[in-house]
C-alpha cells in the first residue's frame, strides 16, 4: 500500500494544480480521516445504544474537543523544539491507540481515557499539518487550506460504507481493527513523505530541536490580533457558528432519525453528499482566491446560519434530495469558514505561524465542544427544531453585522 502511495505523481496530474507539500499534507489528512470515519458516523448512535442520554453525548464530545484545546497549548510549546513531522506522526499513531483502546472493551475508565488520548492526538496532527501548510508558502494560501479541509469529505464518501459493511460482518471489533491498520500505514507514509517535504518549507528551519522557546509568543500573537479593527465582532459570529457546528456533529444524524428518516437512508445521503462534494471543492478552489479573506469567512458563516434555519423549518417534509442539498450547502459553508479563518490567521500572524496554527486549532475545537454540550441541554429543553432555529438566527444575524462592519473598513 505504501508503494502505491509513493507512486502518486500520475494521480496528481489530473487534479487542479496543487503544490507538493499541500498534496502530501492533504493525503495524510485523507488517510487519517478515512481511518477515523470508518466508525465515526455511527458513533452517536453507538453512544445512544449503550445508554447515554443526549446531555451525556454532549459531555463526551466536550471531553474530546476540550482535550484538543488543552493539549494544543502543550503542543505549541514542543512544536518550537521538535520536528513537526514527528509530532504529526505521533498524533496519527494516537488515533491507532484510540482504536486499540476501544477494542479492549467498553470499561468506563478506558472509554473516557480513550477520549483524552483522541484529544491529544488530534491536537498534535492538527497543529503540525496546519503549520506545514502555512510555512510551505503556497502561492494561494486559501487554495491550500481548501484542499486540506476537503479531505474529510472525500473520506466520508467511502469510509462509512466500508465501515458499515465491516460492522455488519464483524461488529465493532472488526471496524476498530481496520482503523488501527489504516492509521499504522498512514503514520509510516506521513513520516517518509513529510520528512522529504520539510526541506521545502518557507522558513527552512525544520527540525527545530534545540530551538529556544519564547513563552510570550502566544500572548504576543493574541495581542496582534486584538489590535485588528472589528475583530471582536468577527470572533462573536465565528464562535457562534462553531458552536452550531458542534451541535451538528453530535446530533444531526439522531435528529434526522427522529423525524422519521431511516438510518440506512441517512448514511446513503451522507455518502452521496460527500461524493458530490468533490466537484464542489474544485469549484471552491477556483473562486476562493478571488474573494477577500474576510469575505470568505463571513459568507461561510452566513451560509451555515441559513442552512440551520432552513433545516429547522422544513426538516419534517424534506425528501431524500432535500436533505442531500442541505448537507452539501452545510459542507460548503463550513469549508468557507474554515479556509477563511486559517488563511486570515496565517496572514495576520505571518511571523508567528506556530501560534497561528495553535490558535486556529483551539478555536476550531473548543467552541464546537461547548456547542455539543449546549446542544444536548437545549435539545432536552426546547427540542431539535427550536435549537437549530435559534442558533441559526444568532449565527446569521451576527455574521451579517460583522460583514457590514468589515466591508466599511
Amino acid at each position: 500500500m505504501l508503494g502505491i502511495l509513493e507512486n502518486h505523481h500520475s494521480f496528481r496530474s489530473w487534479l487542479p494544480k496543487m503544490e507538493r507539500v499541500t498534496f502530501d499534507v492533504s493525503m495524510v489528512h485523507f488517510l487519517l480521516m478515512f481511518g477515523y470515519k470508518l466508525f465515526s458516523l455511527y458513533y452517536p448512535l453507538f453512544l445512544v445504544s449503550i445508554g447515554l442520554s443526549l446531555v451525556d453525548i454532549g459531555g463526551v464530545y466536550l471531553i474530546t474537543y476540550s482535550s484538543i484545546a488543552f493539549f494544543s497549548l502543550v503542543i505549541n510549546h514542543y512544536i518550537h523544539k521538535f520536528d513537526p513531522v514527528l509530532i504529526a506522526v505521533g498524533g496519527i499513531s494516537g488515533y491507532g491507540i484510540f482504536s486499540c483502546m476501544m477494542l479492549v472493551g467498553q470499561n468506563i475508565f478506558i472509554f473516557y481515557a480513550a477520549q483524552i488520548v483522541l484529544g491529544f492526538s488530534a491536537a498534535a496532527w492538527m497543529i503540525s499539518l496546519k503549520l506545514m501548510l502555512m510555512e510551505s508558502g503556497p502561492e494561494k494560501c486559501g487554495s491550500g487550506f481548501c484542499w486540506f479541509y476537503s479531505m474529510p469529505h472525500y473520506a466520508a464518501a467511502i469510509a462509512p460504507a466500508i465501515g458499515g459493511l465491516i460492522i455488519w460482518k464483524f461488529g465493532f471489533v472488526g471496524v476498530f481493527s481496520a482503523s488501527v491498520l489504516v492509521h499504522l500505514v498512514n503514520a509510516l507514509y506521513a513520516y517518509f513523505r513529510l520528512s522529504a517535504d520539510s526541506g521545502l518549507l518557507k522558513k527552512g528551519s525544520l527540525p527545530r530541536k534545540g530551538q529556544n522557546m519564547d513563552r510570550s509568543r502566544l500572548a504576543g500573537a493574541l495581542k496582534i490580533l486584538s489590535h485588528e479593527k472589528y475583530i471582536s465582532i468577527l470572533a462573536t459570529s465565528l464562535f457562534s457558528a462553531l458552536m452550531l457546528v458542534g451541535m451538528y456533529r453530535a446530533f444531526l444524524v439522531i435528529f434526522l432519525e427522529s423525524v422519521s428518516h431511516e438510518k440506512e437512508t441517512i448514511i446513503q445521503i451522507i455518502s452521496i453528499a460527500s461524493i458530490i462534494y468533490l466537484p464542489v471543492s474544485f469549484f471552491t478552489v477556483k473562486i476562493i482566491n478571488k474573494l477577500k479573506t474576510y469575505e470568505v469567512v463571513h459568507k461561510g458563516i452566513m451560509i451555515e446560519g441559513a442552512v440551520s434555519i432552513f433545516l429547522a423549518v422544513f426538516s419534517s417534509i424534506l425528501n431524500f434530495f432535500g436533505i442531500l442539498a442541505v448537507l452539501i450547502a452545510d459542507s460548503f459553508g463550513v469549508l468557507l469558514a474554515d479556509v477563511g479563518t486559517s488563511s486570515l490567521l496565517s496572514r495576520k500572524l505571518k511571523d508567528h505561524h506556530e501560534e497561528a496554527s495553535t490558535i486556529d486549532t483551539i478555536i476550531s475545537t473548543f467552541f464546537p465542544a461547548i456547542g455539543s454540550l449546549a446542544g444536548g441541554i437545549m435539545i432536552s429543553m426546547v427540542g431539535y427544531q427550536n435549537t437549530f432555529m435559534y442558533m441559526g438566527l444568532v449565527v446569521f444575524i451576527s455574521a451579517s453585522i460583522s460583514f457590514f462592519c468589515f466591508s466599511r473598513k
